[in-house]
């Protein structure tokens, strides 16, 4: 089955994506938002410069076997799933790949028959430019089924392979609400406090951070629990620390966000945490405080 695969905005997961696709010489095509300048470059780990040659997305919509491929920030999720739900083949699978938590349900009401996976990656890069991508870290991949989309073989198997070409490698995971909420917890704890201390991520190894991590995590495990997801939290605590250390010179994408001056994806990760804490009754104090601080940037 040949598949073209289309890439939403002009972010950084986004360029890592073209990238993989050009290197693996897979047909793609970008579709950056309105107003927004297209990807031209990306760094590559090693330092090579890759200039993009994306396929001209003008005048040809859409079919059956193209792949959408959405590495948006969730803030800018619904507003891209209804402007595009009117053009896209129910067949067309979709791939949401994003921080934070929400997309799930965004795709269930506006996506309602279209096979839809849901993705998250340890991957960093970040733009240094409107045009430029700078891959700064090696990662990985997960990903799965939506829950609310069920979907079958070969279809999964298809779409892991091509996933892998654009941002691997990739781990299929039936349990992938679980590696969402694992990757919230790591957002959780990272993204609010490197942003609020202008700091890289390896600095959190002070031990001046070592309760508020902790206790973010223990948080995030109360509100998983509530919503039916089981998380070890010693397991979690260590996770966060892990990725820590591993991206200790990199910069969060919350932090580039607030650094930039741009929307950040709090409402997704910490503000997600509370809207579903005071849902089910749990006192989440720190990701509260968290989420208000960075709210108030």
């Amino acid at each position: 089955m040949s598949v073209r695969v289309n890439i939403l905005g002009s972010g950084a997961i986004g360029g890592l994506c073209a990238a993989g696709a050009q290197l693996s010489a897979t047909p793609f095509r970008l579709w950056p938002r309105p107003g927004s300048a297209m990807l031209t470059t990306v760094e590559l780990i090693n330092g090579e410069l890759l200039n993009l040659a994306p396929e001209s997305a003008r005048d040809k919509p859409l079919t059956a076997t193209d792949l959408l491929i959405v590495p948006l920030k969730v803030t800018q999720l619904k507003d891209a799933l209804k402007a595009w739900r009117y053009s896209l083949p129910s067949e067309s699978p979709v791939v949401l790949l994003h921080n934070g938590m929400g997309g799930m349900e965004l795709a269930e009401k506006y996506l309602p028959d279209n096979p839809v996976f849901l993705a998250t990656t340890s991957h960093g890069a970040f733009k240094t430019s409107t045009t430029y991508i700078r891959h700064t870290g090696k990662g990985e991949t997960m990903l799965g089924s939506s829950p609310r989309h069920p979907t079958q073989m070969p279809l999964n198997t298809h779409i892991a392979e091509i996933m892998n070409r654009c941002i691997g490698p990739v781990t299929w995971r039936d349990d992938i609400e679980t590696a969402l909420w694992q990757k919230l917890a790591v957002n959780c704890a990272i993204n609010p406090l490197t942003a609020l201390n202008n700091i890289p991520n390896g600095e959190l190894r002070a031990t001046q951070y070592l309760a508020t991590i902790t206790t973010v995590c223990e948080e995030v495990c109360a509100v998983a629990g509530a919503c039916k997801v089981d998380l070890n939290l010693t397991a979690l605590t260590e996770l966060v620390f892990n990725v820590i250390e591993r991206t200790a010179e990199n910069f969060s994408s919350m932090h580039q966000d607030v650094r930039h001056k741009r929307t950040t994806e709090i409402e997704g990760i910490n503000g997600y945490i509370v809207k579903r804490a005071k849902k089910k009754g749990i006192d989440v104090p720190i990701n509260t405080l968290l989420y208000n601080a960075v709210k108030n940037l």
